[in-house]
């Protein structure tokens, strides 16, 4: 702990200490991080990183806590969370039939889904209702209604662990299902969306229709962490699960969605222990009954 003190007068930003984590997560549960620390700018990230380095401490980077689940004993080390000095969204240059749009990592996804239709800007409208922020969205290749982030990102802003901003554009990045890969320390600073000119009240109209289909489908009153497992080949996970018979099968406050089976959620006083109790109940009746090991969308971390 006394060596965290440090960061408190080295940055410009905040620095908190032995924070709950399920205070930062979705799924309402999770031990306390050590230090968690909102860098201010770039510089800010810097510092921390050259400090983190000196230590030999490196970062856990905390995006919204929508697809996180901490386990019960916390997380050993420092937290950098971009919300508060990551947050800008401005147009970064505009052609004769496409427009580009830079959003930085900390800022929600539906902010940048809200400046878009507002410039009349279409294809992000498989976004809207989609959690998180935009690093995570980015770092996830989020996607929903046919549509993912691989398809509408010119190019990715990063810094890696000693400092150094670059920008990569999205053809030399890897991509595939759910999952963006970064080299070793690297941090998603923000991105560059490349959108088309469209009709505003159709995008409006669309993005209103997919929010009004999410909420139909999925569990929204109680804390969950969106899709647990990812589609496998041969159809929805969710299916697969109704079809084992596990919907509203529960451990402790942990609970397969009555509502929709690739949600689990916390009735009240889950901790994480359950939830990854209930995931390896899950995979494993699903495998019996269906022969498909499914794969978690939701990141773990932490100590038990």
């Amino acid at each position: 702990m006394s060596d965290f003190l440090q960061l408190t007068g080295m940055i410009k930003g905040e620095v908190r200490y032995s924070v709950p984590m399920s205070d930062y997560t979705s799924f309402r549960v999770g031990g306390q991080v050590d230090c968690l620390v909102y860098p201010a700018d770039v510089p800010d990230l810097q510092n921390i990183l050259s400090w983190g380095n000196q230590q030999g401490v490196r970062p856990f980077i905390l995006g919204n806590g929508t697809n996180l689940l901490v386990r019960d004993g916390g997380i050993r080390g420092m937290a950098i969370s971009l919300s508060r000095g990551f947050r800008q969204i401005e147009e970064a240059g505009r052609g004769p039939e496409e427009t580009l749009i830079f959003a930085a990592a900390g800022g929600p996804l539906g902010n940048l889904v809200d400046f878009s239709s507002e410039k009349g800007l279409t294809g992000l409208e498989f976004a809207a209702g989609i959690p998180g922020t935009v690093g995570g969205a980015i770092y996830m290749n989020a996607g929903a209604f046919r549509g993912e982030m691989k398809e509408v990102l010119h190019s990715v802003k990063l810094m890696d662990s000693a400092g150094q901003v670059s920008e990569k554009e999205s053809k030399a990045l890897k991509f595939s299902y759910r999952a963006m890969e970064l080299g070793k320390g690297e941090i998603i600073l923000g991105g560059q969306f490349q959108l088309k000119e469209g009709n505003g009240q159709q995008i409006q109209a669309k993005i209103e229709e997919n929010i009004r289909r999410r909420k139909a489908k999925q569990p929204w009153d109680l804390p969950s962490a969106g899709s647990v497992f990812k589609n496998p080949d041969g159809g929805p996970a969710g299916r697969f699960i109704e079809e084992a018979g596990l919907k509203g099968c529960r451990i402790g406050d942990a609970q397969v969605s009555e509502k929709h089976a690739n949600f689990i959620v916390n009735r009240g006083k889950a901790k994480a222990k359950d939830i990854l109790t209930l995931v390896e109940k899950v995979r494993e009746k699903v495998f019996q009954e269906k022969g498909v090991w499914l794969k978690l969308e939701i990141q773990v971390v932490g100590e038990d």
